[in-house]
């Protein structure tokens, strides 16, 4: 072998190595961008979120049901928790409004599990603060989240850690900012303004995401249908809201939540609450008390069987680990 063509030989050898050094480099630059890209993004989403919980946190003067019945603290990495979710029907949190939606929702992290109890609005309990029973959407008329929260412990033998209020007006801008849910409907095919609801799986979007929740005046099964048909909407968001696609939406879903939510659960709260309870809250279990209708003094109450308050006290306690 001449030296000309060892001289070609080293030449091309020498190049090659160069080319991977080069494609090396590329690489390394190209991912050192991607890491800096998603470190942007998570450090954006990261201070957005906690400056939203930092706006619409609101602490609420409640009963401490664990304290008061030696129950275990709250430690959200292994400690079963409830959330009440109350949909107020006013404009804006200046109005004080009443609680048209009210769910109550369990969540075991152990059984990654969830429930989710739908409580008529027209339910008549006890009001605690008060020295009368009235319906229980009224609590919040009464004495905000907190009157609530307190008069649902009491009437579940449960405590409450946390409570969310969203604003009617507010519901379908959040739902949109989502980019609309997926729900299944098995209740019955109807039309509530302007929108048309085929049984099976329909996707809905701000408006129709309302009237398909509220409708009740054709369901043969009145507010139970509705209530049915709110469980559906509310488990639709909290799928989406727990779902990667939700990442590239955030900016538009902290916007519309700002506006239109206040809640107890502090930013630290809400972080170990999404790492310990995603699964779960795929996992969601639908929950009803059904009572009977009755006219006390001209005004429409729902009232609740003793054994069926009990049967679902117990269930709900067994789930968070209460006994």
């Amino acid at each position: 072998m001449n030296k000309e063509r060892i001289g070609l030989m080293y030449n091309r050898k020498n190049n090659e190595v160069e080319r991977r050094r080069k494609r090396r480099k590329i690489v390394v630059i190209i991912v050192l961008i991607i890491l800096a890209i998603a470190l942007a993004f998570g450090l954006d989403i990261f201070f957005r979120t906690r400056r939203l919980f930092n706006r619409i946190h609101q602490e609420v003067d409640t009963i401490d049901l664990r304290a008061e019945q030696n129950l275990p603290e709250l430690a959200l990495n292994n400690t079963p928790f409830s959330i009440l979710i109350l949909g107020i029907d006013s404009e804006s949190p200046g109005d004080p409004g009443r609680s048209d939606t009210m769910m109550l929702v369990s969540v075991n992290q152990n059984e990654r599990t969830a429930y989710l109890l739908s409580i008529a609005r027209d339910t008549l309990m006890p009001i605690v603060g008060l020295d009368f029973d009235d319906k229980i959407n009224h609590a919040y008329a009464f004495g905000g989240a907190g009157m609530s929260v307190n008069s649902v412990q009491n009437f579940l033998n449960i405590p409450v850690d946390f409570y969310v209020t969203l604003y009617t007006d507010g519901f379908g801008p959040l739902i949109d900012a989502m980019g609309g849910i997926r729900v299944y409907n098995d209740t019955i095919a109807f039309e509530q303004q302007g929108h048309t609801f085929p049984l099976g799986y329909i996707n809905l979007h701000g408006d129709a995401a309302l009237a398909f929740a509220n409708m009740r005046m054709q369901d043969p099964q009145g507010d139970f249908g509705r209530q049915q048909r709110q469980r559906a909407v509310i488990g639709a968001m909290t799928s989406e809201l727990t779902s990667f696609r939700t990442l590239i939406r955030y900016r538009a879903i902290l916007s519309s939540a700002e506006d239109n939510l206040i809640t107890d659960i502090a930013f630290t709260e809400m972080i170990r609450i999404v790492i310990g309870s995603t699964t779960a809250l795929r996992n969601i279990t639908d929950l009803q008390m059904r009572g009977q209708g009755q006219i006390i003094n001209g005004i429409y109450y729902e009232i609740i069987p003793e054994y069926q308050r009990l049967e679902m006290s117990q269930r709900l306690r067994r789930h968070l680990d209460l006994e």
